[in-house]
C-alpha cells in the first residue's frame, strides 16, 4: 500500500509540477489549490470541477507547492510547503515533520476581524457674575465602532443657559437643548456603504418639543487615515416635527445631503468640520440645515481642549422664533 501511494505522488508531481494533490482513500486524486482547512473540512479549488469542499476523512494525503500555514491541535503554528506521505492520514512538511491530518486544526486561517473603538466626552461650563448673571452648562459625547465591514457610531449634545437680571431677580433660559443620534453604515466596497441613522431633538426654547429624522441612503467614505478623514452622503429622510403652537404635528418626506471631514495638524491638532442638509420634498422652501465646525488640541494623554461654532437653521420655525441657532461651544474633553 505504501508503495503504491508513493509511485502515484511521484507520478503526479512529475506531470503536475505546479498543482496541489489531494489523493483519496478510495485511489482518486484531485488536482488545483488548497485554498483552506476548518473544522475537518478542505476548501480546494480545481480547474475540472471548480471548488469543491473535501472531508478530512476520506484523504489519504495531499501536497502543497505553496507554503500554507498550519494550525494544529497542540497549538503549534507553521507555514511550510507539504508534500504526500507514504504513510496513510499523513502529510509531510517542507522539514521533513510528519503531521496527522485528524491534529490539523486549520489551515490558512481567516485573519481576525479588527475591531477599532473610538470617541470622546467633553464637558464645559460658562459662569458670568455681574450686572447680569449667566451659567450655561454643555455636555456632548460621541462614540464610534469600526470593523472591516461595519461601522457604529452615536453622538449625543446637551446645552441649557440660565440668565438673571440682577436689578429686578428676574430668570430666564435661553437655551435648552438636547440631542441624541444613531447610523450604522454598512460597506459593501471598501468606500462604498450604505447607512441608516435616526435623531432626536428637542428645543424648548424654539418650542420644538420633538423633532425625530429617521433615513437611509447612499455613502462613500472618500478618504480614511489616521491624519485625514472624508466621507460624504446622499439620501431620503422622514421628518416628524412636534411644535408647542402647532395643533397638529408636521410630517414629511425629505431629501439629505451630508459630508464630514477632519484633518490632524502638527502636535496633532485636529480641525473638524460637519454639514447636512435636509429639503423637503414636499414643500421647497422648507428645509433644515446642521452644520459646525471645530478644533480640538491636545493638553495631556487623553485631555484635550474642545471649541466649536454651531449653526443649525429652520427655514420654518415657530413663531416668534428666529430662523437661526448659533452657539460657540467650550470644554475640556476626555479622548478614548
Amino acid at each position: 500500500m505504501h508503495q503504491t501511494v508513493s509511485i502515484l505522488g511521484f507520478v503526479f508531481a512529475f506531470f503536475c509540477a505546479s498543482a496541489d494533490v489531494v489523493l483519496f482513500k478510495s485511489g482518486d486524486r484531485l488536482t488545483g489549490t488548497v485554498e483552506s482547512v476548518e473544522a475537518g473540512k478542505m476548501a480546494f479549488v480545481s480547474k475540472a470541477v471548480g471548488k469543491v469542499t473535501i472531508n478530512l476523512k476520506d484523504v489519504q494525503t495531499f501536497s502543497a507547492d505553496n507554503p500554507v500555514e498550519f494550525v494544529l491541535e497542540d497549538g503549534r503554528v507553521t507555514k511550510q510547503q507539504v508534500s504526500v506521505s507514504d504513510r496513510e492520514g499523513m502529510a509531510k512538511l517542507f522539514d521533513g515533520t510528519e503531521i496527522e491530518l485528524s491534529k490539523i486544526v486549520q489551515i490558512n486561517p481567516k485573519p481576525k476581524e479588527t475591531v477599532k473603538w473610538s470617541g470622546k466626552v467633553t464637558a464645559g461650563v460658562d459662569i458670568v457674575r455681574g450686572n447680569t448673571q449667566t451659567t450655561a452648562e454643555n455636555l456632548a459625547f460621541e462614540i464610534a465602532r469600526r470593523s472591516t465591514n461595519l461601522r457604529l457610531s452615536s453622538n449625543g449634545n446637551y446645552y441649557h443657559k440660565i440668565t438673571e437680571n440682577v436689578s429686578n431677580g428676574t430668570k430666564s433660559t435661553t437655551v435648552a437643548n438636547w440631542s441624541l443620534k444613531g447610523q450604522a453604515d454598512w460597506f459593501f466596497t471598501e468606500k462604498n456603504y450604505i447607512y441608516g441613522n435616526s435623531r432626536f431633538e428637542k428645543d424648548r426654547v424654539a418650542n420644538l418639543d420633538g423633532r425625530i429624522t429617521s433615513g437611509a441612503g447612499y455613502g462613500r467614505q472618500w478618504i480614511e487615515r489616521a491624519d485625514l478623514n472624508l466621507s460624504t452622503e446622499g439620501g431620503l429622510t422622514w421628518v416628524h416635527e412636534r411644535y408647542q403652537h402647532l395643533s397638529k404635528d408636521r410630517r414629511y418626506m425629505a431629501g439629505r445631503l451630508a459630508y464630514h471631514i477632519d484633518k490632524t495638524l502638527w502636535s496633532k491638532v485636529k480641525l473638524y468640520h460637519n454639514f447636512e442638509w435636509i429639503p423637503s420634498a414636499k414643500e421647497n422652501h422648507y428645509y433644515l440645515v446642521n452644520s459646525d465646525v471645530g478644533v480640538q488640541a491636545p493638553l495631556m494623554a487623553r485631555l484635550a481642549f474642545d471649541g466649536k461654532l454651531q449653526y443649525a437653521y429652520n427655514s420654518d420655525p415657530s413663531n416668534r422664533i428666529k430662523h437661526a441657532d448659533i452657539r460657540y461651544i467650550f470644554g475640556l474633553s476626555w479622548i478614548f
